[in-house]
């Protein structure tokens, strides 16, 4: 049996096959498809999707546990700052007592009052060493800006130049920080002009 090839005649009153057809043309679904639509439903892009989310997902649960770590350390200094500056402002309260205490056993005359005030003042000087708590050391020592202010000066050819002669005054240190300096009378020599 021979086939002959016909061509299809056209009808003027029957649409075309395109027009027929209502629906959307169908895309056929490739192995190379990178389109990342969403309405795309092929191995690819649901494979690449699904680990990119789960590693944003991933990247900002670490993101959030590093903030809170960071916030955690902050509030753990900004608490220990807050104690020790609570401890200070209840120190800097105490210590002009034992300046008075010194003053009073000064004015004082009788024996038992004078050992009375001496035993206040040790016990006050006792719970500052426990808070931690150091009076800085003056006289005898050399003059140090860091801890020690200058009143005035004094001549004294016995002593050294710059020695502190006499405390007006106790300084006092908590944790390596100066809270009180010293008010001292520091010996100055005076200088030999060469002529």
């Amino acid at each position: 049996m021979a086939y002959k090839k016909t061509q299809p005649q056209e009808k003027k009153d029957e649409p075309k096959a395109e027009e027929t057809l209502n629906e959307e043309p169908v895309v056929e679904k490739t192995e190379e498809c990178c389109c990342h639509d969403e309405k795309c439903e092929c191995k690819n892009c649901e494979q690449d999707e699904k680990p990119d989310l789960a590693q944003e997902y991933l990247n900002m649960a670490r993101i959030i546990q590093a903030d809170f770590d960071n916030y955690r350390k902050r509030s753990m200094e900004s608490i220990r700052q807050a104690k020790i500056d609570g401890k200070i402002e209840a120190i800097e309260v105490f210590l002009p007592c034992l300046d008075v205490f010194k003053k009073a056993k000064q004015m004082v005359n009788d024996p038992a009052s004078k050992k009375g005030i001496e035993m206040v003042e040790n016990e006050i000087q006792n719970s500052l060493n426990t808070l931690g708590v150091k009076k800085i050391e003056t006289i005898g020592k050399p003059f140090d800006p860091k801890y020690h202010h200058a009143l005035s000066t004094m001549i004294d050819n016995t002593k050294p130049d710059g020695e502190v002669l006499d405390e007006y005054q106790a300084g006092y240190i908590y944790n390596d920080k100066v809270i009180k300096y010293s008010q001292v009378i520091v010996n100055k020599l005076k200088e030999e002009k060469n002529e």
